[in-house]
Formats: structure tokens, C-alpha cells, sequence
């Protein structure tokens, strides 16, 4: 399903009428049958319940007009009220309170706060608020007179259905903290906006539901409409199959280089993640100071120990060692618990510079490269998958941590293409960028999962599929895409089952692990 911009859906309005002759009335008529559904899907008793529909003078209180007739024709008698004139409202809103105003059935017109104040001071009466005020075109925050009114539908109490978004929030931002409508249920029409997906206020969404409303679903083939958000029908199947008569060998070895002294907790949890994955063979290669609390922590973990510093961290002196270890394997794990050291960040440098197989980076990993991310690209044809959070990604790409926070798609995607790699940018809305220039958005995860060692789960997991693949002769940039998308939501499945079994303030990295096995199953199959 792609994600859109505001001004992505206007084109896509302009042209189903233009191009395929989709009348624009009926794409209105369309969106508020939808509106009603939906709250014949919410409530079985309409007609029992006191709503308002609450109206701008654009197409979104056209919208609302649509919904209240559909109301009044199964005989449920809502409250319209328009804050406009009514000869204000024009184009095929107009047309609609034109029907609305010919059955007779009284619509209020509010110009002004001090006409307002006699609705706000029922609208806590109400059972039901339909905020059709205003829709994806708001280009400003919420003041004055809508702020007001914004304000007083979210002190009502009432349950609130919001038309396309909620009135007061920017369509095109991922930034939470302009004031809007709070709603229970937000329904959109074609396809999702950015901010229904990516801003950080998604307890002002509500429940997001995204319905059909007659546009050609052939205008969504665009490839200019990079942004697809995931669907959990399609990346199933992008789980590669596992054959009966199998060996460890066909589900491949892969290496985590990973841990230090204080940190070796991050090897074991990226280890671990990569067996529950379905790694046919894991090597965890640490710090040989450190190698044996590594060892001890999971019998099916084979280990390495690298040269190490005095302080406990890889030294350079393992750069040979390491690069002869991943001779003949699959799929290699680079950088949690790594550390900072200066001999560390050398050993990191070289080594993904010269890294035999599919690499997945992370942590120290990407830490080793932040006063020189010029040196981290991908230029020869294994492929090289990063997974910083917004802080390491701002280091790497130059910006700050609040611009990758406003847009991060956009920053992920400009990297990856320049550098020739995949870019798995973590958030509450992870997002996997490709060097063809798509973009994923991971519509899972939990607040649970902003505990440490998620990211380090992440890694076992990506480098355990990308082994998979390695080892079936399947590394091929498309092939590469759907694992990482599939590794993406597999973990954040998994985050949401551990959260729903054990509560998001309990939740650990360890127990997303755990739940890798659940989440393969409720993808259509098991390991």
C-alpha cells in the first residue's frame, strides 16, 4: 500500500476524473458512504445515539454533508453544523449542501467564536463527533476560532470519527505537537498520508481504517510514489521456504562480530536472535576477554575469540583473523557492543571495507564511521545493510537528529542511493530504504521495544535471513530487498506479541526473541 502526500492525493483526485473519468461528486458520494460504514462497523445502534457532524466549507465537510445524509436516510437524525457561511462553501461541497439543504433538515450556520460557544457548551451531550472541518490541504497550525473548536470537540468525551485526518494536524508531517483533534477513529480515503503512518502523535489518529473510494488503482503504480507501507499479506510471502530434506549448511552459517568487555550481553542477544531466525550455524566472534561468558550463555552458539585491548574491546591485531573467519561463510553481523575504542574503530573501518559476504551493520558499528561517513559505501557486489537509529543515522548523513526525526524516509532514501546500500532507519515507524530508491515503512512496534538490545535482535535477525539467502544463491538486490523488509516486520511482530504477553513495561530484547518463533507463525508458517 503506498503512503502519499497531500499533494500526491490531489493529483491522484484530479487525474481518476481527467484520465478515467471518474466524476469528482462521486468520488464525495463514495468517501461518505464509507464514513457511514464505518460507523455502522463502530456502532450497531446508531439511531440511538445523539451525533454532530461537524462541517468545514471544503471538500472534507463535503465529506461530512454525504455521511449526514446517508444518516438521515436510515433514519438516524445527526446535528449538521457548518462553520462557514453557506455561501462559502463552493465546488462539489456546495453541490451536497445543496441536497442536504432540500430534504429540509436544518443545518447551523457558525460564523464567529461567539456563535460557537452554544454548540460547544453541548457537545458534551453528544455520543458520537464527526470532524469533517478540515482535511489534508491544512498547510498551518491550528489558531483562533478552530483552535477553539478543536479544543472543546476534545474536552466533549464524546467518541470522535475524524474525515481523512484529524482537523489541525499536517498531512505531510512526522512531527508531533500541532494542536488537533483527537480522534478514536480516523478514516482515509485511497490510500494513507504521511502523518497517518509517520507522525510521532498517533494517539490523535486513532484507529487509522483506509478505504477505496472509486480512484483507478492503477494511478498507485506510479513509481514516483516511492513510500509503500508494509502489508503483513505480501511480506509473508516474502519468507523464503524451507525444504524437508534440509541441512544445516542450506539454512547457512553466519558470524556475529560483536561485544566487549561490559557489553557481551549485546553478542549474546544478536546470537540468539540469529538461531531463532532458523541460522543453520552462528558464531558469535568477541573479544577473546570476554569469550567465555559468551560461550557459557548459549550451548548452540559456537564462538571465536579476537585479539583484544587491554580494555576488553577487539584490537586490530584481529583484522586477519576476523577476515580468515568469515572465509566460506554466509552472512556476517558487525558492531553491537563493540565499543568506541580507537583499535576498535580501525577493525571496523577495514572490515567492511573488506568483507567478503553480506554484512549488516550496526552500533559501534556505525559509530566507528561518524567523523568519517564518507567511508562508509558499498562498492562491490556484496550487499551492505546499515540499521542506525535516528541519532547514528543524523552522524552519518550530516543533519541533525530532529530533521531525520521530521523526515526520515526522504534522508534514508538519498543515502542509500548515493552509497549504494540498504538503510534500516529505526524508530516507533522503522524504515527500510533501498538503492533503487524505495521505501518501506514497518507499520509494527511497540513502546515496549525502546528498551536496550532490540537493535542488537534486529542485527541477529537480518544477518540470519540474509545467510539464508546466501547460502540458497539468492543474493540479488531484489531478493536482498524483500529479506530485509521481511527481517524488518518480523521483528516488530515479534516486539508486539512479547508486548501482548508480557506488558510493554516489562518487555525485553530477550523476550522479542523468544517470540521469533510466534511471529513466524503468524506469517503463514514456522521454522
Amino acid at each position: 500500500m503506498k503512503i502519499l502526500t497531500a499533494e500526491q492525493m490531489r493529483i491522484i483526485d484530479r487525474l481518476s476524473t481527467e484520465q478515467y473519468g471518474v466524476p469528482s461528486l462521486l468520488l464525495m458520494e463514495n468517501a461518505g458512504l464509507n464514513l457511514y460504514l464505518e460507523l455502522a462497523r463502530c456502532f450497531k445502534d446508531l439511531e440511538r445515539l445523539k451525533i454532530v457532524v461537524i462541517c468545514g466549507k471544503g471538500n472534507n465537510g463535503g465529506d461530512g454533508m454525504v455521511l449526514a445524509r446517508h444518516l438521515l436516510q436510515r433514519a438516524v437524525t445527526p446535528d449538521v453544523v457548518l462553520l462557514a457561511d453557506a455561501d462559502q462553501v463552493g465546488g462539489d461541497a456546495r453541490i451536497q449542501l445543496e441536497i442536504l439543504q432540500k430534504s429540509n433538515w436544518p443545518i447551523k450556520e457558525i460564523t464567529s467564536q461567539e456563535d460557537w460557544q452554544p454548540v460547544a457548551a453541548r457537545l458534551q451531550c453528544y455520543d458520537i463527533v464527526v470532524d469533517a472541518l478540515l482535511g489534508t490541504g491544512l498547510t498551518k497550525s491550528l489558531e483562533g476560532f478552530y483552535r477553539q473548536v478543536a479544543e472543546d470537540i476534545n474536552r466533549s468525551g464524546a467518541f470522535v470519527l475524524a474525515v481523512d485526518i484529524p482537523s489541525g494536524m499536517p498531512s505531510d508531517s512526522a512531527v508531533a505537537g500541532s494542536p488537533c483533534v483527537h480522534a478514536d477513529v480516523t478514516v482515509t480515503f485511497t490510500a494513507p498520508k504521511i502523518a497517518h503512518i509517520l507522525n510521532q502523535d498517533q494517539e490523535s489518529i486513532g484507529e487509522l481504517v483506509v478505504v477505496p473510494i472509486g480512484s483507478p488503482p492503477q494511478l498507485l503504480d506510479d513509481p514516483g510514489l516511492y513510500l509503500t507501507l508494509m502489508e503483513e499479506a505480501e511480506v509473508a510471502q516474502y519468507r523464503l521456504p524451507r525444504k524437508i530434506a534440509s541441512h544445516k549448511g542450506d539454512f547457512g552459517h553466519v558470524v556475529l562480530l560483536a561485544g566487549s568487555r561490559g557489553k557481551s550481553g549485546a553478542a549474546l542477544l544478536s546470537a540468539r536472535a540469529a538461531l531463532k531466525t532458523g541460522a543453520g550455524l552462528v558464531t558469535a566472534a568477541v573479544p577473546d576477554a570476554v569469550q567465555g561468558i559468551v560461550a557459557g550463555g548459549q550451548p548452540e552458539i559456537m564462538t571465536e575469540g579476537l585479539a583484544s585491548t587491554e580494555e576488553g574491546t577487539v584490537a586490530e591485531a584481529a583484522l586477519d583473523q576476523a577476515l580468515s573467519l568469515l572465509k566460506g561463510k554466509d552472512a556476517a553481523g558487525l558492531g553491537p557492543g563493540l565499543s568506541r575504542h580507537s583499535q576498535s574503530v580501525w577493525f571496523i573501518r577495514q572490515l567492511v571495507g573488506k568483507c567478503p559476504v553480506p554484512l549488516v551493520v550496526d552500533a559501534d558499528g556505525l559509530n566507528a564511521f561518524a567523523d568519517r561517513p564518507d567511508l562508509i559505501r558499498n562498492d562491490d557486489d556484496q550487499p551492505l545493510v546499515i540499521t542506525p537509529h535516528p541519532g547514528e543515522f543524523s552522524r552519518l548523513c550530516g543533519g541533525t537528529t530532529r530533521e531525520i526525526l521530521a523526515d526520515g524516509p526522504s534522508a534514508a532514501r538519498q543515502f542509500a542511493k548515493e552509497r549504494k546500500l540498504w538503510v534500516v532507519l529505526k524508530g516507533f515507524r522503522t524504515v527500510v530504504a533501498t538503492p533503487d530508491g524505495r521505501v518501506y515503512v514497518c507499520p509494527r512496534g511497540n513502546q515496549g521495544m525502546a528498551t536496550g538490545g532490540t537493535g542488537d535482535v534486529l542485527t541477529g535477525v537480518l544477518t540470519s535471513l540474509l545467510g539464508y539467502c546466501s547460502a540458497q544463491k539468492l543474493v540479488n538486490p531484489d531478493q536482498v530487498t524483500k529479506t530485509v523488509v521481511f527481517g524488518v516486520y518480523l521483528h516488530s511482530l515479534a516486539g508486539d506479541l512479547a508486548s501482548a504477553a508480557k506488558g510493554p513495561e516489562a518487555l525485553t530484547a530477550g523476550d522479542i526473541v523468544e517470540h521469533l518463533g510466534d511471529a513466524y507463525r503468524k506469517l503463514g508458517g514456522s521454522l
